[in-house]
């Protein structure tokens, strides 16, 4: 009998995180599949453009929760229209940030697709992305494209179209990192995600320092003093986000890691995101 307490407890409990945080409506895949076919739902993907652009369900429309307020205006005149937000997913919170906005907005049926885009590619559902000339791989070790150069004494490579993106070169960063080797000195490597995930598992070396979404900034006072800083989360989503939010004379000594992380039981597996 205690047994099945128990199991009841822990149902509720699951409940209580799934619906009580702003009574978001959770669905899944099966769900999501069924208005899919059905043409009964607007699919909004949460993520950034970049993300967007590399791959999105079929026919999602991009609206990304940081510009909400310049892309409302393009909403469904009906509060009644059915709406599925969905981003990078079961960790990623920006569809859950989207959703609360929409039913702000008086939308009376957002629903959440928290497997996201990870599932639904996994599942082969249908998708749609950016054409993109194929170039053979080169081969031999990765050569970075920009030369080294020195930044808050650390001496790393640049990534993105310019410096002006505040991005270190993943694919060299990446290789480091799955190679199990030292980043450069005077390199702080920042996890930007929740206490509770960096817990879980997290870069070697890594130091946590939480991007707070709902208050859009994060704690810059506890960077350490004299060291290049170096973002990263799951997908460089949350990291862009929080390097955006910084002032102009902190952000210059903090870049980007633009890469896929996913870290289980003290391992992490690193995937450099492509450059479009």
């Amino acid at each position: 009998m205690n047994r099945i307490i128990k199991g009841f407890i822990a149902v509720a409990l699951l409940a209580t995180v799934m619906f009580g945080s702003g009574d978001l409506n959770i669905i899944s895949l099966k769900k999501a599949k069924g208005m899919y076919n059905a043409k009964s739902a607007l699919f909004l993907d949460a993520r950034g453009f970049k993300l967007y652009q590399k791959g999105t369900i079929m026919g999602a429309v991009h609206l990304p929760n940081k510009k909400f307020k310049k892309f409302k205006k393009w909403l469904p005149a009906s509060k009644k229209a059915k709406i599925v937000t969905f981003c990078n997913g079961f960790k990623c919170e920006e569809s859950d940030h989207l959703a609360k906005k929409l039913m702000k907005l008086g939308y009376t049926r957002v629903l959440v697709y928290k497997g996201g885009y990870p599932e639904w590619k996994e599942k082969k559902l249908p998708l749609m992305s950016l054409v993109k000339e194929c170039k053979s791989a080169p081969k031999g070790p990765y050569k970075p494209k920009n030369p080294a150069i020195t930044i808050n004494g650390a001496k790393v490579h640049l990534g993105g179209e310019s410096a002006e993106d505040g991005m270190i070169d993943q694919f060299w960063l990446a290789g480091l990192l799955n190679a199990k080797k030292d980043v450069p000195a005077n390199v702080q490597l920042v996890d930007v995600r929740k206490i509770s995930d960096f817990e879980e598992g997290h870069v070697k070396g890594a130091i946590n320092i939480p991007w707070d979404a709902t208050a859009e900034k994060i704690d810059s006072t506890k960077f350490p003093k004299g060291k290049l800083i170096v973002f990263y989360c799951n997908t460089g989503m949350m990291s862009t986000d929080a390097r955006n939010a910084l002032d102009e004379d902190i952000a210059k000594n903090v870049l980007i890691f633009d890469a896929n992380i996913k870290c289980e039981k003290g391992s992490c597996k690193i995937e450099a995101n492509e450059d479009l």
